[in-house]
């Protein structure tokens, strides 16, 4: 063997060690560089998810969002309220009182039942009524919707 197929050998020993070792080394840099693009991806998924609830929380704190949700309760409670006191007041003309006031009690209750009923009754539907109290107010709707001359929204 001559000295320049030793050379050739040597380097070619050294090159195969060489790639073994940078291939070590990028294997520990891209597991560290990857455990660290995961902490930072985690950071920023906390840190937009902290700032959706805090937009969320301060839309729904806005007065037209509370007085809306406020009025909506403040419905559905009344108008629970109306129909178990209809319920009451049927039961009452079903079932009259014994003895000679009880139809004259059945009479009395079925008119204001007629005249309770007639006065609670809205012309508009409940989805409508409550798109044109919003309207008034002046505040956008929940899926985007804009007040068209104070009364109505338009869908986009």
């Amino acid at each position: 063997m001559d000295v320049g197929s030793v050379i050739g050998l040597v380097i070619g020993v050294v090159s195969f060690v060489a790639s073994i070792l940078f291939f070590v080394l990028g294997s520990r840099s891209e597991r560290r560089n990857q455990s660290l693009l995961n902490s930072i991806n985690e950071a920023i998924q906390r840190w937009q998810s902290d700032i959706m609830a805090a937009s969320i929380e301060l839309l729904n704190s806005r007065p037209e969002i509370v007085a809306k949700n406020t009025s909506l309760k403040e419905s559905e409670s009344k108008a629970a309220f109306v129909q178990q006191l209809g319920e009451r007041i049927r039961y009452i003309i079903e079932h009259p009182a014994p003895g000679e006031g009880g139809p004259a009690q059945s009479h009395a209750l079925g008119q204001l039942l007629q005249a309770f009923e007639s006065s609670t009754k809205s012309s508009l539907p409940p989805e409508l009524l409550a798109q044109v109290v919003m309207a008034k107010q002046g505040a956008p709707q929940d899926d985007g919707s804009q007040p068209i001359q104070g009364t109505l929204y338009a869908h986009r």
